[in-house]
This record gives C-alpha cells, sequence and structure tokens, in this order.
C-alpha cells in the first residue's frame, strides 16, 4: 500500500492559553519525531495568529497555517452558534482538497507514544477517537441521563439495528480517519445542527462523531497515544510560566524541557485535592490550583 500523506490537524483560536496549549502538544510531538520521520505529513493549524507559532524561528515541524478571522469563526459557529460546530467545519475545510490520512487533535493534548501504528491503521480503514466513556443509556453521569432522556424523546434514528441512546459516548478530543471517510463529516454537522437547539450541551457534537464513526466501523481508542487533559485547565498557568521563562530557548531545548511538564502526575493532584478537602475547604469552595513551578530546580532532574 503506498504511503498516502498524513494531516495532524488543531484548532487554535481565541486566548494565549489554548496557544500555548497547542504549541506544548507541538513540542511532544517534536520529542517522539525526527524531522526526517515526518516526511510524508502536514501539520495544519486552524488559528487567528499564525504569528504566534511563527515565532519559533527554529521549529522544524511541517507546519501548515489557515489563518481565522472573526467572520469565519462564527459562520462556522453556524445559526445554532455552537463553538464545538466549528471542528466540524475545519474538517470539512481541510478534506475539500486533500486525500489521506487525518488526525484532529484538540490543543489541550500532549502525545505520549509515537503514532506510526495509527496512521498504518487510519490508511487501512480504521476510525479514530480519542476513550469511550459509556453507554448513553447506562446513564453513567447526570449529563448521560440527560442525554438519553432526550434521545429517547426525540430521535427515532438506529445504528447497525441499535438505537442511538444504546451507543457508546466517545470523548472527541481526537479523531482519526481517512479522507474516503469525509463524507460523514456532513451527517456529523447534519445531525449536530438539528439537535443541539434542541440539547443545548457541549456533548451534542462529540456524540454525533461517536453515531456515526461507529455506523461506518469500529471505532478504536487513541488513548494509549496521548493524553487529552480536557479538564485540566488551570494548569494554562503552568504553561504560560513556561514560556515565559525559557522564552530565550531554542525550539530543541523547549521540546527537551517540556517533559518537566508531567500532565498525568498533575492530573492525579488535582484529583487528590478535591477528595481529601476538608469540610471547611469544601464550604469555601477551595479550588485547587497548580503549584508554580520552580524550572531551574526541576532542570537538575534532567
Amino acid at each position: 500500500m503506498d504511503q498516502q500523506t498524513n494531516y495532524i490537524v488543531f484548532l487554535c483560536y481565541g486566548n494565549e492559553g489554548i496557544l500555548h496549549e497547542c504549541a506544548y502538544s507541538l513540542l511532544s510531538l517534536s520529542r517522539l519525531y525526527t524531522p526526517a520521520e515526518l516526511t510524508h505529513t502536514e501539520i495544519w493549524i486552524y488559528t487567528d495568529n499564525p504569528v504566534f507559532f511563527q515565532s519559533f524561528k527554529d521549529c522544524r515541524l511541517p507546519l501548515r497555517y489557515r489563518p481565522l478571522d472573526k467572520n469565519t469563526i462564527k459562520q462556522w459557529r453556524g445559526n445554532i452558534d455552537f463553538t464545538h460546530r466549528v471542528k466540524i467545519e475545519v474538517l470539512k475545510d481541510l478534506t475539500k482538497d486533500k486525500k489521506g490520512n487525518i488526525l484532529y487533535v484538540d490543543s489541550d493534548s500532549v502525545f505520549t507514544h509515537r503514532i506510526d501504528k495509527v496512521w498504518r491503521q487510519i490508511q487501512e480503514g480504521k476510525l479514530y477517537m480519542h476513550v469511550m466513556e459509556g453507554i448513553v443509556s447506562g446513564r453513567i453521569n447526570i449529563i448521560m441521563t440527560k442525554l438519553n432522556a432526550h434521545l429517547q424523546k426525540n430521535a427515532t434514528l438506529k445504528i447497525n439495528g441499535k438505537p442511538i441512546h444504546d451507543l457508546a459516548m466517545w470523548n472527541a478530543g481526537m479523531l482519526g480517519f481517512n479522507t474516503k471517510y469525509c463524507h460523514l463529516l456532513d451527517k456529523v454537522l447534519a445531525f449536530t445542527d438539528s439537535e443541539y437547539p434542541k440539547f443545548p450541551k457541549h456533548v451534542v457534537e462529540q456524540f454525533a462523531f461517536s453515531v456515526y464513526f461507529r455506523e461506518a466501523g469500529q471505532v478504536k481508542a487513541a488513548a494509549p497515544y496521548l493524553i487529552h487533559y480536557w479538564n485540566l485547565k488551570e494548569v494554562r498557568s503552568t504553561l504560560a510560566s513556561f514560556f515565559l521563562h525559557f522564552k530565550d530557548k531554542s525550539w530543541e531545548e523547549l521540546a527537551l524541557y517540556s517533559q518537566l511538564i508531567q500532565m498525568h502526575v498533575l492530573m492525579q493532584e488535582k484529583v487528590n485535592f478535591y477528595e481529601n478537602r476538608s469540610i471547611l475547604q469544601k464550604l469555601q469552595n477551595k479550588q485547587w490550583l497548580p503549584v508554580k513551578p520552580d524550572w531551574e530546580e526541576l532542570l537538575t532532574q534532567l
């Protein structure tokens, strides 16, 4: 099978914290691959601030930019004015003139392992999402319970003989598919536009991907290859501190030093904090914040 082009796609617009997340994700990729190993790869960043990324003069990743302005973002949010709808439009925009293997990655993700196997399987026709979060009808949390009630009340759609409320909800922080499946994006968009006005919750877009990826084939988990820290917005202060402290360093040095930020440790610290809050801290609504790192001290660990 001939090697097709691999496309990694980021959507990165808004505040500085999101830019830092995306840069950190790119650094994690640089730790895993040499520039020569990315010969068949293009990294597309849909952003309202390409200058931020272009400021890393010696970054040797194969970066491409699709500048976004306010009008485009507004148009892609659609009549339903839904922020996660933009992701679907990004993928439709990218695939309209490209053929190959697509890997969409949310900015708040860090690559932990090489993704060679993922690329091979996508080219073979496999579909990827980040991680399975549970069967909707299992009602394992409040949002699943509400979505289940909505789907049973308003939807009659079945996928492979199953009512859609009996399907799994997958996290859409990572999406992998070959462009031969780009027609699924129209189905995802139509479902989102139809259901979000009736059920205006953030999970509508990710459930739409879950439904139509599952209709097309078995969905595989990308979780073994990256951490998606969607519930750890507090670490944006850590990332800001990192890029400020090392602002004069080369991209190669930043890639090396970026491993000092251990997302899995920070995620566990947050869990431990909330599990062990005192009654007084709960009454005061005490929130977790990561400790500001002593970067020079941490450098001695390398």
